[in-house]
């Protein structure tokens, strides 16, 4: 799996302390079939055990990703959101979700 991220999510993760939190997960209320969408956030996510996510390296940042199964996307993007209140967000091969 290869990362990428975007200059402006480096500047920011690393402001943030230098870790990234990646993980897919399923609506709550949804239909069968519906896709797992990617999540991110510089901060381990509450409902989730950080035990589950695995280590990752790159670009001296720590990316701590958490994937059901052993499919793992070719390229794990990372990008910045929002302009007021930024957020990091993470990408499966160019998608939000995972394939």
């Amino acid at each position: 799996m290869r990362v990428e991220m975007s200059p402006e999510a480096e500047e920011f993760v690393r402001g943030q302390g230098g870790q990234v939190w990646v993980w897919s997960a399923r609506p709550q209320l949804c239909c069968m079939g519906t896709p797992a969408y990617m999540y991110a956030a510089t901060a381990p996510p509450r409902d989730r055990d950080p035990s589950e996510f695995r280590p990752l390296y790159a670009a001296g940042l720590e990316i701590w990703y958490r994937i059901p199964g052993d499919r793992r996307p070719d390229v794990l993007e990372i990008g910045l959101r929002g302009k007021r209140r930024p957020r990091v967000e993470a990408y499966w091969d160019g998608c939000i979700y995972a394939l």
